[in-house]
């Protein structure tokens, strides 16, 4: 479980830097015919990485669904809220 956990993490962190590889991939292959808006490949590069994360955790361990998910969702969303609680340490006094 700790296992499925770290590989979501890895993947929510993984996925903006996956994006513009695959925007760069699918750009002759897909982009020429179809436009893809830039919320829709966000959306997919994060597919993509929590994908081959659940394929390496069935592969590695005893895979775990749940582990997965709350680990990518970490990863999404663990960078703003790290920045957010070092943001309430340091006062601000200009205001």
């Amino acid at each position: 479980m700790f296992g499925a956990i770290i590989l979501g993490i890895i993947a929510g962190v993984a996925a903006p830097f996956a994006e513009p590889k695959l925007k760069e991939f699918l750009e002759g292959v897909l982009l020429n015919e179809v436009p893809v808006d830039p919320k829709e490949m966000a959306l997919l590069s994060f597919a993509i990485c929590v994908l081959v994360a659940a394929l390496l955790a069935a592969v590695l361990f005893r895979a775990n669904a749940v582990a997965l998910a709350l680990g990518a969702t970490l990863g999404v969303f663990g960078p703003r809220l790290w920045d957010k609680w070092q943001a309430r340490k340091a006062p601000d006094y200009d205001s």
